[in-house]
């Protein structure tokens, strides 16, 4: 009798001994899988902060890693990698303690994360002005010409010639093949109104946009009132391409987006001329196109 109640004995201490390890993980485990979680916001939150950086890798991988040192801490030693200048890998590892594991011999854990992001341009955009720049005047990303220091005239007294500065659209009139016309004849007012507040629904990369007519001289006020409010307008760019579709009127082929603030209105009688400066802008709630250049309009995307 004795020896069963010894055997019973045993048995319950190996039992609880069992249980308690158990238990002890379970603890640790889930205060180990809290860790992770934290360290992953922090490496999401660094990635997309540091993708607002490129193409500038090298300031890139600074902003990445003072955001995860502010978000995280104990982090093993790392660095950012780049796939390519439109791409940010973050990988965060640090050792995680254990509290009861300890009496299991189990004094602590690596935990990792991983977040990549990637920039690009908009496959469409919305809260568009109707104004158009050439490519070869729009800056691009990764250039040293956005701001205030950088500033330019936006010509527009040749809206269909092969050298266009800048024109005006009609955002109502647009195909995915040169064969764009004016759906209808947009009003002046209208056309003011699309100008500080931008046109409200998507407009589509690749498309062929048509040329309005005689809303030119009508519409300075909305230029004026950019001017007076600084607002950063939404300016599609083209490239050299000109419809001669609807009878001649002419149309612009859009293959990108641009951001610009307008300083002052030159003149707007005898010739049209506006002054201001590029600046980069970050969208949302779009996607991102491949292959379509950068013109300081980018989508941030994170991809991992």
């Amino acid at each position: 009798m004795s020896d069963e109640r010894g055997s019973a004995l045993a048995f319950t201490v190996v039992f609880l001994v069992v249980l308690l390890g158990v238990a002890a993980l379970v603890v640790d485990w889930g205060s180990w899988f809290t860790e992770q979680r934290h360290l992953q916001a922090a490496a999401d939150a660094a990635t997309m902060a540091a993708a607002q950086d490129l193409p500038n890798t090298a300031l890139a991988s600074t902003t990445a890693t003072t955001y995860a040192a502010s978000n995280a801490t104990g982090l093993n030693t790392w660095t950012p990698a780049f796939p390519n200048s439109n791409t940010i890998d973050v990988t965060l590892t640090k050792k995680a303690n254990g509290i009861f594991s300890t009496f299991l011999g189990i004094n602590s854990m690596n935990v990792h994360a991983h977040a990549r992001a990637m920039i690009g341009a908009p496959d469409q955009m919305k809260n568009v002005a109707p104004v158009v720049v050439n490519r070869n005047l729009a800056c691009m990303t990764g250039s040293n010409c956005f701001g205030p220091s950088h500033g330019l005239d936006l010509n527009f007294d040749d809206p269909t010639g092969p050298n266009t500065r800048a024109g005006l659209i009609d955002v109502t009139g647009h195909a995915s093949s040169s064969t764009a016309c004016v759906n209808n004849v947009t009003s002046t007012s209208t056309m003011r109104g699309w100008i500080t507040g931008g046109y409200p629904n998507l407009l589509p990369v690749n498309h062929w946009y048509a040329v309005p007519p005689g809303v030119k001289n009508g519409i300075k006020q909305g230029f004026d009132d950019a001017v007076s409010h600084q607002s950063t307008l939404l300016f599609p760019v083209i490239d050299n391409g000109i419809s001669t579709a609807c009878g001649g009127a002419g149309g612009f082929h859009v293959i990108g987006w641009s951001a610009f603030v307008i300083t002052s209105v030159v003149r707007w009688s005898s010739s049209h001329i506006l002054h201001g400066y590029f600046v980069e802008y970050i969208a949302h709630d779009v996607n991102i196109t491949p292959g379509v250049p950068l013109y300081g309009v980018k989508v941030i995307g994170l991809v991992q």
